[in-house]
């Protein structure tokens, strides 16, 4: 099948059966009356400014229960209305990953017109699902001194084990790290998967991190990390990354990421006794960078959002070893030292994506999202071919990878009225 092919099977699997590629958060419970009686028929919305839509709703069951699904990361609202019983209103409902929040109600006998309004804390424990998820916000991960990468943000969970060169300090290897494996609870860490969105964005075969693709935390609303308790319809045990992508909004927002740092603040630990074993020079940083700039807004308000981002960065890295003195010189293969030429790896990646979110119509949402990625990486050489200088460097650069998918989400919560 050409590769074209392939994507467009892909933007068609995605389009019709978006809900199957990882589960939202969702909203449910049980409405009563003042007696303890469970009450069906009652109008339930749930309203918050992550929605372009303002608002999804549904209706209680012969039961009193209800269910709205699907829905994004944000603070929520749910709103009780019934004929004949004051209309009740909680607020401040977090919602992330999918996490659901139980949310009960208890209806008086009053006017429409009067709304009582409860504030309390947040669902804090998910009584719906077996599932264990590490959620980390937008925020959080801005204050984290890491590298900002799958595997730099799921090293901080606790109990998990790297795998691979997993492991990335301060985004001193943030590419080499692109296919490192992580496990834990003794499972294998080839079970481990890397998602956006819902969407995965690894390879096809055991261990499924074998690709160039590095989400761009500029453009992320929220990762959540799941660590036990997976679905059934996932076919591993392992450890589940999904990074959630920015929708837009109503209000033009922005930010801007920039951190780096060079060989000048990097401590030297190259005793007299580390050169007695061999090493010649420092196994240090070189410099290191990471600029992230994001941008999005309303196109039109309540209608078409879009979110973009862009994100620069890369590293050298001194190996600690020195070039050749001899390097290029015809018939001569004694290595000698030059201290004035110091072996580094050097690795970069560019990358920019862009996310639009069209509400079309009450009932609909159509999402485009787009990512474009180039990776490569390079070393200098201690010996490199002949006729070459010393300074010559050994390129493996890496094919650009792009990802691309369509949503179409239909509001599809049980009960809905509108």
């Amino acid at each position: 099948m050409g590769r074209k092919m392939q994507r467009l099977v892909v933007f068609a699997v995605v389009g019709l059966f978006p809900s199957i590629l990882y589960a939202q958060g969702s909203i449910t419970g049980t409405v009563k009356d003042a007696s303890g009686a469970v009450l069906p028929g009652v109008a339930v919305e749930a309203s918050s400014p992550a929605l372009i839509e303002k608002v999804r709703s549904a209706v209680t069951d012969g039961t009193g229960q209800y269910r709205i699904v699907d829905l994004r990361p944000g603070t929520y609202a749910v709103t009780f209305t019934l004929t004949g019983f004051s209309s009740v209103k909680r607020e401040g409902i977090e919602l992330a990953g999918s996490f659901t929040a139980t949310v009960n109600a208890d209806l008086q006998v009053g006017s429409v017109a009067e709304t009582v309004t409860v504030s309390s804390q947040t669902p804090i424990v998910d009584v719906q699902s077996t599932r264990t998820e590490r959620v980390m916000n937008s925020d959080v991960i801005a204050a984290l001194p890491t590298g900002r990468t799958p595997m730099s943000l799921t090293t901080l969970i606790p109990g998990v084990v790297g795998f691979l060169g997993a492991q990335d300090v301060g985004g001193t290897d943030t590419l080499g790290a692109i296919n490192g494996q992580f496990a834990i609870h003794g499972g294998s860490n080839n079970d481990m998967r890397t998602m956006t969105d819902g969407f995965y964005t690894g390879g096809n075969r055991s261990g499924l991190q074998y690709g160039n693709n590095q989400p761009n935390v500029g453009s992320t609303e929220e990762v959540s990390v799941n660590v036990a308790g997976n679905t059934a319809e996932r076919a591993e045990g392992g450890i589940l990354i999904n990074f959630v992508p920015k929708t837009g909004g109503n209000q033009f927002t922005g930010s801007l990421f920039v951190s780096g740092t060079g060989s000048g603040l990097s401590s030297s630990n190259l005793t007299q006794r580390v050169k007695d074993l061999g090493f010649q020079t420092d196994v240090k940083v070189k410099k290191t960078y990471d600029v992230n700039p994001a941008f999005g807004g309303p196109i039109k308000k309540d209608k078409l959002w879009f979110f973009g981002s862009a994100r620069f960065f890369g590293y050298q890295n001194y190996t600690g070893m020195f070039g050749n003195k001899n390097a290029g010189l015809k018939d001569v293969w004694i290595y000698v030292p030059d201290p004035s030429n110091p072996l580094f790896n050097d690795a970069y990646s560019r990358d920019g994506n862009l996310r639009l979110t069209w509400q079309v119509n009450p009932k609909n949402k159509l999402s485009v999202f787009w990512d474009s990625q180039f990776n490569a990486n390079a070393r200098k050489l201690a010996t490199p071919p002949i006729g070459a200088n010393s300074g010559a460097w050994r390129f493996r650069k890496r094919r650009p990878t792009n990802t691309g998918f369509i949503q179409l989400t239909r509001d599809s919560s049980p009960g809905r009225r509108r």
